[in-house]
């Protein structure tokens, strides 16, 4: 099965942030509409951290948002032996690296209990969703990851020289990103106002001129 080539990969913190937790999801579906994005999520994510999140599952329903199935980029029992070795190899990689940085952030080593693998591991604080996401956007090669997590572009990195993916290229986009991206349209739902208010609903107000900035520049008369 070939994903669509409109769809990108959301995880959780992103979901959080342009929704407002959940109290604003007209907005998170106008974003993603105005740049013609069609959002999807990893399984694990969405068994093991979207969970409890009331507001997900109506998106889900509604088909703004869809979960993506194992089989769709695991066409076989080889590529799962693969997906499970990169896994544990580009987790230990990551913290390795977040100890030698000496950061507020460090992470346990990946020690998978009796009877459980990395697809039905949960722990808290040790980036398994993250590592679940990035490994799919390498095997679906799906171009675009949106999240507000600082560690997928360290992990983009680590999964490129791992799996030896040089031709295939994944762009990494935060809310704001996308908000600056609509503002520099030159057709686009939004009004300049609106934007902006966007931006104070995330909690990004400190960005505020940096979306007027890039409305300006496209919009001149307006």
């Amino acid at each position: 099965m070939v994903m669509n080539k409109k769809e990108v990969i959301v995880d959780t913190g992103f979901l959080e942030k342009l929704s407002c937790e959940g109290k604003n999801l007209e907005t998170f579906k106008r974003v993603l509409s105005d740049l013609g994005y069609k959002p999807v999520v990893h399984p694990y994510i969405a068994a093991n951290e979207l969970d409890m999140h009331f507001y997900f599952d109506k998106l889900v329903a509604e088909g703004v948002v869809r979960v993506v199935d194992y089989n769709e980029f695991l066409y076989d029992e080889e590529d799962k032996i693969f997906y499970e070795s990169y896994f544990v190899n580009i987790h230990n990689t990551l913290r390795e690296y977040l100890e030698v940085k000496g950061g507020k952030k460090q992470l346990e080593k990946l020690v998978l209990p009796p009877g459980q693998t990395v697809f039905t591991y949960r722990k808290a604080s040790m980036s398994l969703g993250d590592v679940h996401m990035i490994l799919m956007a390498f095997f679906a090669e799906m171009p675009i990851i949106l999240t507000e997590d600082s560690d997928i572009d360290m992990l983009r990195s680590i999964t490129r020289r791992k799996m030896g993916s040089e031709r295939y290229t994944l762009n990494i986009y935060s809310v704001l990103d996308l908000l600056i991206m609509i503002a520099e349209k030159e057709e686009t739902s939004f009004e300049k106002n609106d934007l902006v208010n966007v931006v104070k609903s995330i909690g990004e107000r400190v960005h505020q001129s940096d979306v007027k900035q890039a409305w300006n520049r496209t919009h001149q008369s307006t």
